[in-house]
């Protein structure tokens, strides 16, 4: 048995190896099928839009570009659509960038756009500092909309 060992480990491994390239060759192909006519930047733009709706606390615009199932996750904590709506005043934007931003489309109607934001402004007098976020964008009845926003601060 000790003679078979090494024997055994080392298909074992091969096996391993040829699972785990056939999964990352399929996850590509999806990935590329997923998004194949869908446009990168039309989310950019609806994330910037989404930006100015707050910037402005245009709620009407918030709501236009936000799902209702809405969630975020951000340095103010988690919260809702209508507990951002509830607390705009507090919000206060001078300016934010969008940098390299990056689109995975997950299916025809599901994408997520990941970025680095760099915010100026503050939440109830307390600054901003840059983040890196991830927007969840869904197509429901053709509408595209943020159904998740998260952020992890910048070391």
């Amino acid at each position: 048995m000790r003679k078979n060992l090494p024997l055994v480990v080392a298909a074992l491994l091969a096996a391993t190896t040829l699972c785990i390239a056939q999964t990352d060759a399929t996850s590509k192909s999806k990935s590329k099928q997923a998004g194949g006519s869908h446009s990168d930047q039309m989310l950019i733009d609806n994330s910037r839009a989404t930006w100015e709706a707050y910037k402005s606390r245009n709620i009407a615009a918030i709501k236009a570009l936000t799902a209702e199932d809405y969630v975020a996750y951000t340095q103010a904590g988690p919260s809702n659509l209508q507990q951002d709506i509830d607390t705009i005043e507090k919000l206060t934007i001078e300016s934010y960038t969008i940098d390299d931003p990056k689109v995975t489309w997950a299916t025809k109607d599901v994408a997520i756009l990941r970025y680095k934001c760099d915010l100026k402004g503050s939440i109830d007098g307390k600054p901003f500092r840059p983040v890196y976020a991830t927007d969840v964008w869904v197509n429901r009845g053709g509408k595209w909309r943020i159904v998740s926003y998260s952020e992890t601060p910048v070391s």
